[in-house]
């Protein structure tokens, strides 16, 4: 029976022994296993931040609508230069008009014959007056005389 108890002790000196190695094996999965729970976390965290800073279909829709809108609002690179091609055309014709315009040196002789002109229409004016007092006076002389060819007439 002793031999019996010391196989049964032996066994369960084998058994203490494997349950040892089975708890220090268990320890290091639970090692690993918080490891990994640790990493599964970081990459949820990972994800809700990816997620909060992902844009929804909607969101999407939405800039699309914006960057059309603005789109429809740009001028092409056609329309530019079609523009340019306008402004080209009128700064020539602009240019054409400032080249005929008379400057005031231009206007300097007009000016001058402006005022000759007064000058002469006003001696006109002046000789005018004088030859309308002259036919005036005139006028009246000759009424004069026709009176007094009449009132020799009547007399004869």
């Amino acid at each position: 029976m002793e031999a019996l108890l010391n196989q049964i002790l032996d066994r369960l000196d084998q058994l203490h022994s494997s349950v040892g190695v089975l708890t220090s094996e268990v320890n290091d999965m639970k090692n690993k296993m918080n490891k990994i729970e640790t990493k599964v976390n970081e990459i949820e965290t990972r994800v809700n931040r990816i997620e909060a800073n992902m844009a929804t279909k909607g969101e999407l829709a939405e800039l699309r609508s914006k960057v059309d809108d603005i789109e429809a609002k740009m001028a092409t690179k056609d329309e530019l230069a079609e523009l340019r091609s306008t402004v080209n055309g009128l700064q020539s014709n602009v240019n054409e008009i400032q080249a005929k315009m008379a400057t005031k040196d231009d206007l300097v002789p007009i000016r001058q014959a402006v005022m000759e002109i007064d000058q002469i229409v006003k001696r006109i004016e002046v000789n005018q007056e004088r030859h309308e007092h002259i036919l005036a006076i005139l006028s009246k002389r000759s009424i004069e005389h026709e009176a007094s060819i009449a009132s020799l007439r009547q007399a004869q």
